[in-house]
C-alpha cells in the first residue's frame, strides 16, 4: 500500500487557501455557509423555519423539449397534460413554466464547444457528458455543432455537423493535452472560421469551457472586436484547474493575486462583451446540467420546466430513475436537464469550508448522503501522543478513479475532519488538499490509496465526520462514525 499523507507546508497550504478564495471571488462565488444566513436572520416560528428547508433540500427540478413525431417542437402543452414519477412512485407538480415566447427565428445556428484542454479535466467528467447528451437532444434541427479544444493552438475534434452522435461522441472523446493555455488566440482562430462556414444573417454562438488562466489575457479587447465584427455570441464556462491548487508561496502575493483576478475578468468579458452570458463558481462545477440548460434555454427557448418535491434529497443520480409521461398522443420528452439543488448546496458548503481560511466558519452536521469515491475509515490506537487525540486512517478504493497516461491514477483529495460533541457543536476540525500517485504496476498490484492523520481533541465522546472530496471531478465521500477520545496515559 502507498502512503499518500500530505507533506506540503502550513505556508504553502495559507497560499493555497488564499489563492482558491481569490479566484472564487473573482467569478462572483458566494461561498457562505447556509446556516450562517439562518442565525444572523431574528428568530423564527416552526412554521416558517421548515418551508425555506423544503424548498432548498428537497426540490428537484427538471427542463426539458417536447417534440412532434415529425421531429417539431411542441410548446402549447399545460400542466395537467404532465404526470411526473420517482422510482415508480407519482410526485405532485408543485410548479410549472412553459416555454418562452418563440419567435418565428430559423435561421442557421453555428454552435461551437470550445474546451480547454491543456490541463483541465473537464471532458473526462462523466457530468458534463450527460449535460452534453440533453444539450444536443434538444437542439433545432437547422443547428449544426463543432467540437473544438485547445492548449497552445485550437484542434478539431469534429468539425461542424448536424449529426448529433457523433458530435457528443467527439465531447465526450476530448482528452487532455500538455501544452500552454491559449484561451484568445484559440477564440480568434474560431471565430474566423465559422465566419468562413457560415452565410450572412446566420447565427454564430460558442461555448467556452476554460480555467481562464491565459497569460495573453490582454488580448481580450480584440478577441470581443473581432466576435462582434462576425456577429459571434461567446457564453463562458470557467472551471478551476487542478494545477491552480499547487503554486509555490514564493514571490509577491498580492501581485500574483492581482493578475489571477485580472484573467478571471478577462474571461468573463469574453461573454459580456459579445451578448453571451458568463457562469463561473459552484454553478459551473457542481451544476454543469443547469448552466447547459440555461445556454441552451437562451439560444432555443424551448424549455418547459417542472418542479417536484422529493421524499429522498441525497439519492445518487443513478438512484433516481425519473419518468415524465405526456398525455398527448403523438409527442415524446426529450433531453432532461436535471436539477437537484440539495446535492449542489451540501456540496458547496463542504467545498467552501475546504478553501475557507476561517477556521471558525460553521459547517454544520446534516446528514448528507455521499458516496461518490469508494473509501474506508479506520480508527488508530494512539502510540506515543503526548496530547489527546484521535489517529485515523483513510483507504481510498483506485479502481473508480479515471485513469492518466500511462494507465496510472494522478489525482488529488482535499479532506475535513469534523469532531462533534454529542450535542452536535463543533469542537475541531482538520483541513488538508494532498496528492495520490499510483502507477499501471501499483493498480495491477491492487494497492490503494492509504491517508494517515490525526485530529486533536480534548477526552470525551463524539461524533467524526470525515468529507473527502477529488479536487478535478468534485466527486464527495461522506463518512461518520461515534468516536471516543481517551486521556493520554503517563
Amino acid at each position: 500500500m502507498r502512503d499518500s499523507t500530505h507533506s506540503a507546508s502550513a505556508a504553502s497550504r495559507l497560499w493555497l487557501l488564499i489563492l482558491l478564495l481569490t479566484a472564487f471571488r473573482v467569478v462572483g462565488l458566494q461561498a457562505q455557509d447556509s446556516s450562517e444566513e439562518q442565525q444572523s436572520k431574528p428568530p423564527a416560528t416552526e412554521e416558517t423555519q421548515l418551508e425555506p428547508i423544503r424548498v432548498k433540500v428537497n426540490l428537484v427540478t427538471l427542463r426539458f423539449t417536447i417534440r412532434d413525431e415529425a421531429g417539431k417542437f411542441v410548446n402549447d402543452l399545460r400542466a395537467d397534460d404532465f404526470q411526473v414519477s420517482e422510482n415508480g412512485q407519482d410526485k405532485e407538480i408543485s410548479f410549472f413554466e412553459e416555454p418562452r415566447e418563440q419567435t418565428s427565428d430559423s435561421r442557421p445556428l453555428w454552435l461551437a464547444f470550445l474546451l480547454d484542454v491543456s490541463g483541465s479535466t473537464f471532458a473526462t467528467r462523466a457530468e458534463e457528458i450527460l449535460a452534453a447528451q440533453s444539450f444536443f437532444d434538444n437542439v433545432h434541427r437547422f443547428t449544426r455543432v463543432g467540437i473544438f479544444g485547445f492548449t497552445d493552438k485550437l484542434m478539431t475534434f469534429q468539425d461542424f455537423t448536424s449529426n448529433r452522435g457523433e458530435a457528443l461522441k467527439a465531447f465526450s472523446a476530448a482528452r487532455a493535452h500538455l501544452g500552454k493555455t491559449a484561451i484568445y488566440g484559440s477564440a480568434d482562430a474560431l471565430i474566423s472560421e465559422m465566419a468562413r462556414h457560415a452565410s450572412p444573417g446566420d447565427r454564430k454562438a460558442i461555448i467556452l469551457v476554460s480555467d481562464g488562466m491565459d497569460d495573453a489575457y490582454q488580448r481580450v479587447s480584440s478577441a470581443v472586436a473581432l466576435a462582434r465584427e462576425h456577429k459571434t455570441t461567446i457564453y463562458t464556462v470557467w472551471v478551476p484547474s487542478a494545477a491552480q491548487l499547487y503554486l509555490s508561496p514564493t514571490g509577491d502575493q498580492a501581485s500574483a493575486e492581482r493578475e489571477t483576478a485580472a484573467k478571471q475578468q478577462a474571461f468573463a468579458r469574453l461573454a459580456t462583451g459579445t451578448g453571451g452570458k458568463h457562469y463561473g463558481g459552484f454553478e459551473s462545477i457542481l451544476d454543469f446540467d443547469n448552466v447547459l440548460a440555461e445556454i441552451n434555454d437562451e439560444l432555443f427557448g424551448n424549455l418547459y420546466s417542472i418542479g417536484y418535491y422529493t421524499d429522498e434529497p441525497y439519492l445518487e443520480r443513478d438512484e433516481r430513475r425519473i419518468s415524465i409521461r405526456v398525455r398527448r398522443e403523438g409527442v415524446s420528452v426529450h433531453g432532461i436537464f436535471e436539477k437537484a439543488p440539495d446535492r449542489v448546496e451540501a456540496k458547496r458548503r463542504y467545498i467552501a469550508a475546504l478553501f475557507d481560511t476561517d477556521p471558525t466558519t460553521t459547517i454544520g452536521s446534516r446528514n448528507e448522503r455521499f458516496r461518490e469515491i469508494p473509501a474506508d475509515l479506520d480508527l488508530l490506537r494512539p502510540r506515543g501522543e503526548t496530547e489527546p487525540s484521535l489517529p485515523f486512517r483513510l483507504k481510498v478504493g483506485s479502481f473508480s478513479l479515471a485513469r492518466g497516461e500511462g494507465g496510472g491514477v494522478h489525482t488529488q483529495f482535499g479532506l475535513i475532519g469534523l469532531l462533534m460533541d454529542l450535542n452536535g457543536k463543533e469542537v475541531a476540525r482538520l483541513r488538508e488538499v494532498f496528492r495520490a500517485h499510483l502507477s499501471a504496476s501499483d493498480l495491477k498490484d491492487g494497492r490503494s490509496i492509504i491517508y494517515n492523520n490525526r485530529i486533536i481533541a480534548p477526552p470525551g465522546n463524539y461524533l467524526f465526520k470525515v468529507v473527502l472530496l477529488e479536487i478535478p471531478t468534485w466527486r464527495m465521500t461522506v463518512l461518520e462514525q461515534p468516536v471516543r477520545i481517551q486521556p493520554v496515559r503517563n
